[in-house]
């Protein structure tokens, strides 16, 4: 079984028990990183994910996962919030679009290689976003990196309550 096979019957389980908790599956993978696999679930919640969401979907996933045993290498099963979900095509992009993102790029972009701030979208050439007021057309050849962030000003928000 392939790593995107892998990815999709995985997903398919925690979609199951997903709406049981209250969360919505937004990304399921399978990759190899730094010599281990990890089976990476992605959630999203209105108003945010909790701690305890991630430990309560990853027991029930967990626990059919056990079952199922169809997973052939030992990996870590990780649950987390979308807010570090990696964005890998356009539709991701557009899919996203309107909530915060860092983009790092091979190269220079009007001077910079890190762009962090609102999504805009993307199209099959170049993804564009939003970096305090200013719009940056980012090639898709130059992307590095891509991924869902959490602006700095929603942790301090946070640690203040």
């Amino acid at each position: 079984m392939d790593n995107r096979s892998i990815a999709a019957r995985a997903d398919k389980i925690a979609r199951a028990s997903a709406d049981s908790f209250g969360v919505s599956i937004v990304d399921t993978e399978f990759v190899r990183d730094s010599g281990y696999w990890y089976l990476r679930i992605y959630i999203d919640r209105p108003g945010g994910v909790a701690i305890d969401d991630c430990a309560d979907l990853s027991e029930a996933v967990g626990k059919v996962l056990d079952r199922e045993d169809f997973i052939p290498q030992s990996y870590i099963l990780e649950v987390s919030s979308s807010g570090e979900k990696p964005l890998r095509n356009p539709e991701e992009y557009n899919t996203f679009k309107g909530r915060w993102a860092l983009i790092s790029t091979y190269a220079d972009i009007q001077g910079h290689r890190r762009f962090e701030g609102r999504l805009l979208g993307a199209d099959d050439v170049e993804a564009r976003i939003d970096v305090n007021g200013t719009t940056y057309s980012i090639p898709l050849t130059k992307i590095a990196h891509a991924r869902l962030a959490v602006p700095l000003e929603e942790v301090l928000d946070d640690e203040s309550e």
